[in-house]
């Protein structure tokens, strides 16, 4: 079952006219559900109604009922906006179609292969139990706010400079590495999986179709982030959908900034590490309702500790004492954080 297709401006406002929503209905809703996006990656709109209810307790909203909000969906879902709205069966084939059953899902949650739902799948386990996070401020999610953790982490890395003209990866081989001289804020990162993707869409890989549009807005998207936004990405992505809370993708991070041809000393490791830990402590994580893990680790007692595993690059900085490894479990279980 494929998405459907935007309708015309023209279109759009005879279905609003019909359903009996006002403009300053339409404009706070698409900014409603983007911030909702944003924050929680995705809500079905049943939960999206009591979100509604909650911050019109706590800041000025426009008025609407439980019908106009449901309604609405149904034609915002044939707009290009930030995210998507889902009906129930096209994400769960046995259910039945309601408006009460709507889902609003963040664009980055779906891919366009097979296991497209996956991610969304994986936000909504984790998430199942945990009450939303409603701030008087929701709607200024419509541009999520970055938090002070972010911006030191960000200052750190755009200070770091690729030196490194070969680098060997975890399999001991030695490759090239094309950014020697660069600072990590003035180039684009295209990772190893990246490259394969986008060799596959071209159809450079044997077995693989080509889709030049496809590989084309692909290439884009790589060469639309600095380095130091890809590594934040990178971090943030799997902990907002839940792969990264019990297993950190601390040992990623350390291997990609090795692929750029950074060589970190051990005070520099360090820092970092207590700088992605710090980030990572007060994300807003989709699988947890739009609540920092300082914030809900507390209010769920019981809800099980984050354990973080040792990956092979990790391993070896701990192994050759880049990195003090006492000084690094200390500062990990101070987190509230469990090692293996």
């Amino acid at each position: 079952m494929s998405y459907p297709k935007p309708l015309s401006e023209k279109s759009l406002a005879r279905l609003y006219e019909e359903a009996g929503l006002k403009e300053e209905q339409i404009a706070f809703l698409r900014t409603f559900f983007s911030a909702c996006a944003n924050l929680y990656g995705v809500i079905p709109s049943e939960d999206a109604w009591d979100v509604y209810r909650e911050l019109s307790t706590k800041a000025e909203t426009v008025l609407l009922h439980r019908r106009e909000l449901y309604q609405a969906l149904g034609i915002l879902r044939r707009e290009e906006l930030p995210f998507y709205v889902f009906e129930a069966d096209e994400v769960y084939s046995e259910e039945k179609r309601r408006d009460s059953l709507r889902i609003v899902a963040h664009r980055s949650l779906i891919t366009h292969r097979y296991g497209k739902f996956h991610d969304l799948y994986a936000v909504q386990d984790e998430a199942t139990g945990k009450p939303y996070y409603v701030p008087a401020n929701l709607l200024s999610f419509v541009s999520p706010p970055e938090s002070p953790q972010e911006k030191k982490l960000r200052r750190l890395l755009s200070d770091l400079k690729s030196t490194l003209a070969e680098y060997t990866d975890e399999d001991g081989n030695l490759h090239p590495c094309p950014y020697v001289g660069k600072y990590l804020r003035d180039f684009s990162y295209i990772s190893p999986n990246d490259d394969f993707a986008l060799r596959c869409l071209r159809g450079e890989i044997s077995g693989c179709q080509a889709n030049p549009q496809q590989a084309k807005e692909f290439e884009e998207k790589l060469h639309s982030v600095n380095a130091v936004q890809y590594l934040i990405d990178d971090l943030k992505t799997p902990r907002n959908i839940g792969h990264g809370i019990q297993n950190a993708s601390i040992d990623a991070f350390f291997a990609s900034l090795n692929a750029m041809g950074v060589e970190l000393s051990a005070k520099q490791t360090e820092t970092l590490l207590e700088a992605v830990f710090a980030m990572g402590n007060n994300q807003r994580l989709w699988c947890n309702r739009g609540w920092t893990p300082e914030e809900l680790y507390p209010r769920m007692r019981g809800w099980g500790t984050p354990v973080v595993h040792f990956g092979p690059g990790l391993q070896k900085a701990l192994a050759d004492g880049a990195i003090d490894k006492d000084e690094f479990i200390r500062m990990l279980r101070e987190m509230g954080l469990k090692t293996e």
